[in-house]
């Protein structure tokens, strides 16, 4: 679905009207089976509005907070709004504040007015605040000054104050509004201004048939525990700051006993709320009480934190077990190298480098201008380009874009049930565990289908052109982007560049980074760079190697692609500065 648009992409006056309508629609034909009967209500009287009403409704319903200023509404595409207003309210769309309807809502009432309003309006309180603190109320924050109405006046005469001053109004069906973009967008988080985006020409979307789209949610137990769980985690940001450590940690421990049966589209979002509140408790140094969180999930990095915490606690045995587990079952590189560097900590009983350090120390080096101090990959861009090579920054965005545009197909097939609506930019599936597991065949037949190189060239430089411009969380569509990836997947060999896809495939979410900062190579002549080529990741004199750079070094050796590490030193006035140029040394640590 797409508006018709001017030749400039200007809007027309009722745009919004054309969204709305198409979200609910959208969700008509998708969650039928699930919608109860708050939601038929609210469709039913919906289509009863007029045109301008329904407007009106949906200008309230796009903007932030649920009460408004009448005398502030103001829309040039909507004739006689006081009108409108009567019809929202006789059809229970809006309605005027109410002190016993409205009592948890103080807040945000009192926050429709400024700073200089309120004052005015509550000038006792207002008065006496100002003397005791002693400042004007320029100074005066609006938050504090809420706090202060609040206490000396019942919410009865707060209503009747600012109605004296102007009609205020509260919008109603917000629950099942948002509940219907929710179940349209599969999440809380993107909202109307997407298909704004879209018509404009600031973003352009793959267009999936609608027919081909499904339903995010199943049943409506999915998209409830979905809901539940996104409830839950803007709770835990509103605890964290005001509550103490302990108490966060009670409220989430009943929460997680509560939590029964979960639905597997919400256990992503879950797992990922343990994490953030382990971390919480253990940076609050209740490191008993993280650990027991901590062990509600595997997810990285659970496990490590798990030993990180274990070693604080001087639970030692514990640890040595876990580290033996993430050995022999890693999740992740992370995971792997940290638990070999522990355990040949405790092994050899004294100081011993980490994996990434050792690896430093046997790095090449070279020196360039401490005028590269902040920008030392373009230093060393910079030092090759003297020497006569070429050289780029590619880090993740070279392999990500290779990925991109061999897979695109695959990736961005509607038959693989991970499209639900037409502003998805990638798969819903894309950094879950079943997203290999699914399409393992047809990744593995894919990649065989190409008899060499030139073919593969071929089919990318396809992808390229026929989806240029379209989101999607690979391809920077820029022509310098291409140039690269033609010149690396010419000069890899084929059946190690093949490799790599298929070992990205496999773990998404860690595979598409740590990759080597620079692309190296020479068109002159391939004695200049092994091979004809080099990736290079650079480290400053204070810089360490993360350990999925190691993870991805270590798997190019090994299927003999040309990279290496490459330390950097700065040079002065032709001095060699060499403070803090040693790499660290120290035992593994936080």
């Amino acid at each position: 679905m797409a508006i018709e648009q001017t030749p400039k992409n200007e809007l027309p006056p009722k745009y919004y009207l054309e969204y709305f309508n198409y979200v609910l629609d959208f969700v008509q034909e998708k969650y039928r089976h699930i919608l109860k009967e708050d939601e038929w209500r609210f469709l039913r009287k919906y289509y009863c509005l007029s045109e301008d009403a329904q407007c009106l409704f949906i200008r309230f319903s796009n903007r932030r907070g649920l009460f408004f200023r009448v005398n502030k509404l103001s829309y040039s595409e909507l004739n006689d709004i006081p009108s409108l207003l009567n019809e929202l309210i006789e059809r229970e769309f809006i309605e005027n504040l109410n002190p016993e309807k409205h009592k948890t809502f103080s807040k945000e009432i009192l926050g429709v007015c400024t700073t200089k309003e309120l004052v005015g309006q509550f000038q006792e309180p207002v008065s006496k605040l100002l003397t005791d603190k002693k400042l004007s109320y320029k100074k005066l924050k609006k938050e504090k000054l809420v706090e202060v109405i609040l206490q000396d006046f019942e919410l009865n005469e707060i209503v009747k104050i600012l109605n004296n001053f102007e009609p205020i109004i509260k919008v109603c069906f917000e629950y099942e509004v948002t509940f219907m973009k929710f179940l349209f967008f599969g999440n809380r988080y993107l909202d109307m201004t997407e298909f704004v985006m879209r018509d404009m020409g600031f973003v352009q979307f793959i267009n999936h048939d609608d027919d081909k789209l499904v339903a995010r949610f199943t049943t409506r137990k999915d998209a409830e525990d979905k809901w539940l769980i996104t409830d839950q985690n803007d709770l835990f940001y509103q605890l964290k700051d005001a509550a103490p450590a302990l108490e966060v940690y009670d409220w989430f421990m009943n929460f997680a006993d509560s939590v029964n049966d979960l639905s597997e589209v919400a256990k992503p979002s879950y797992e990922r709320l343990i994490i953030k509140v382990a971390t919480f408790l253990e940076k609050s140094k209740l490191f008993d009480e993280a650990i027991l969180v901590y062990r509600l999930t595997e997810q990285v990095p659970s496990r490590e934190r798990q030993v990180r915490t274990l070693q604080k606690l001087n639970h030692t045995d514990e640890a040595f077990s876990l580290c033996q587990q993430m050995i022999e079952y890693p999740k992740n590189a992370d995971e792997k190298f940290y638990a070999i560097d522990y355990l040949n900590k405790l092994n050899t009983k004294k100081r011993t480098k980490k994996s990434t350090t050792s690896w430093l120390h046997q790095a090449e080096s070279i020196t360039i201008s401490i005028d590269f101090r902040h920008q030392v990959e373009m230093g060393v861009v910079d030092y090759y380009h003297q020497e006569g090579k070429l050289a780029v920054f590619a880090e993740n965005h070279l392999w990500r874009a290779i990925f991109g545009l061999v897979f695109w197909d695959i990736v961005f097939d509607p038959s693989l049930v991970a499209f639900h609506h037409p502003f998805q930019r990638r798969p819903s599936d894309l950094y879950l565990p079943d997203f290999y597991e699914k399409r393992k065949d047809l990744i593995i037949s894919h990649l065989e289908s190409f008899n060499n190189v030139q073919d593969l060239l071929i089919y990318m430089g396809q992808q390229y052109e026929s989806n240029f411009g379209i989101a999607n969380p690979f391809v920077v569509w820029l022509e310098q982007i291409w140039l690269i990836v033609r010149k690396a997947v010419e000069l890899i060999e084929f059946e190690a560049m093949k490799k790599i896809l298929h070992e990205m495939s496999k773990n998404l979410v860690e595979n598409l980074r740590g990759f080597p900062d620079l692309f190296l190579w020479d068109d002159t002549s391939v004695d200049n760079v092994a091979g004809g080529y080099c990736f290079v990741e650079v480290k400053s004199p204070t810089d360490n190697l993360s350990n999925q750079q190691l993870s991805w070094l270590q798997y190019f050796q090994e299927i003999g692609v040309n990279a290496k590490v490459l330390r950097v030193y700065w040079k002065e006035n032709d001095t060699l500065e060499m403070e803090n140029s040693q790499p660290p040394t120290d035992e593994s640590s936080e």
